[in-house]
């Protein structure tokens, strides 16, 4: 299955190509075309993952690939880069996080499900074995009072504020606790933030945003029954139950995850965002998707 990915300025995009060209850690899946914003980008993306073909323009891909990564490091250039493969039937995976936009993030599932087109997107870290031992010890504790993440976050970063790293602990945080958030307050000093997220079921979610912090990311998870903390290490490859999934989904065209799954953590960047720019409460849009 040849697969193409749309962006090389990000390094997940030579981690995947090593992957699957490399490492060939999924069998039958390769890389075979790559677009990047500069040549130099593309030149050396194409040289370390061993990607045969580089392209001009994105959309040269269509007809020579199964399947389309959308790699950039600022969101705001997902959705637009994806568009002309979701019309032309191709799958998308669109790297984390989904988009800045949530109603432009809307408008492109909509469209997707009408070309029945198959369309993901994830972070990764609630695909990290760690992950899923915490989602263990959490079934134990009862109902939830408060989940609270720690990890790297730039709430001013070039490459789209908190929506640059934060997706990691938001799309975990969204991931374990089924409730829906409802409203989102922060708090700041400095570089380093604190969000107080509310859920319609009366708990509460924290987020520490950690500018520079190189320690990783850690969860904590308060139930009536009692607590749970843990360290959320990576696993030896980072990427490869991401790229395992992506890789399903273009094979089976069966999409891994709901519409919500991505755009929730996206209506909850956006109310954090806006916090952190206005100092108020903001609430987080719903997602009916």
């Amino acid at each position: 299955m040849k697969i193409g990915i749309v962006g090389a300025e990000n390094s997940h995009t030579v981690a995947i190509a090593k992957t699957l060209n490399i490492e060939k850690a999924v069998p039958g899946c390769e890389v075979t075309h790559v677009w990047g914003e500069t040549a130099e980008y593309a030149d050396k993306a194409a040289a370390d993952g061993r990607i045969p073909n580089i392209v001009q323009e994105p959309p040269e891909m269509i007809g020579q690939v199964e399947g389309v990564v959308v790699d950039h490091r600022h969101a705001k250039h997902h959705l637009p880069a994806a568009r002309p493969f979701i019309e032309a039937g191709v799958p998308v995976f669109v790297d984390k996080p989904f988009c800045i936009d949530l109603k432009e993030g809307i408008d492109l599932v909509k469209l997707a499900r009408s070309k029945n087109t198959p369309l993901t997107s994830y972070s990764v870290l609630p695909m990290q074995q760690s992950a899923r031992e915490f989602e263990e010890a959490m079934k134990g504790l009862g109902k939830l009072r408060s989940f609270v993440t720690a990890g790297p976050v730039e709430i001013e970063s070039e490459h789209g504020g908190v929506f640059f790293y934060g997706i990691h602990q938001v799309d975990f945080m969204l991931s374990l606790v089924a409730a829906k958030p409802v409203s989102v307050s922060t708090a700041r000093q400095g570089g380093d933030g604190v969000v107080t997220v509310t859920f319609d079921s009366g708990a509460f979610g924290i987020v520490h945003c950690l500018n520079g912090w190189s320690g990783g990311f850690t969860g904590t998870v308060y139930g009536e029954k009692g607590a749970h903390h843990a360290a959320l290490a990576w696993d030896q490859n980072i990427y490869l139950t991401g790229i395992k999934t992506f890789c399903r989904m273009f094979e089976t065209r069966q999409e891994p995850l709901p519409p919500s799954s991505y755009l929730r953590p996206v209506a909850v960047l956006a109310a954090m965002q806006k916090s952190f720019d206005t100092g108020k409460a903001v609430d987080v849009a719903a997602v009916d998707v």
